[in-house]
């Protein structure tokens, strides 16, 4: 079992594509792209994403990544 990273298709035109390349080549991390996540307010403004269900996001993509990384150590170490 690993943790799902979740992104918005249409989302991926706020710079998400990178993260999204990055967090694929990533190891025990599960990936899913949706057409769409219903959280249009905010995709509209800024890279985000869900992680286990839980909405992430920030200004400049380089520190959404920085925020998966983090929650996916954290979540290694609570459930592995």
């Amino acid at each position: 079992m690993f943790p799902l990273v979740e992104f918005c298709q249409t989302n991926l035109s706020q710079g998400t594509q990178l993260v999204l390349e990055a967090v694929e080549a990533m190891d025990e991390v599960d990936v899913m792209v949706s057409s769409c996540l219903s959280e249009c307010r905010f995709c509209e403004q800024q890279p985000f994403c869900l992680f286990e269900g839980e909405r992430l996001g920030a200004k400049e993509p380089e520190e959404l990544l920085a925020l998966i990384e983090k929650n996916i150590r954290e979540w290694h170490e609570e459930y592995s």
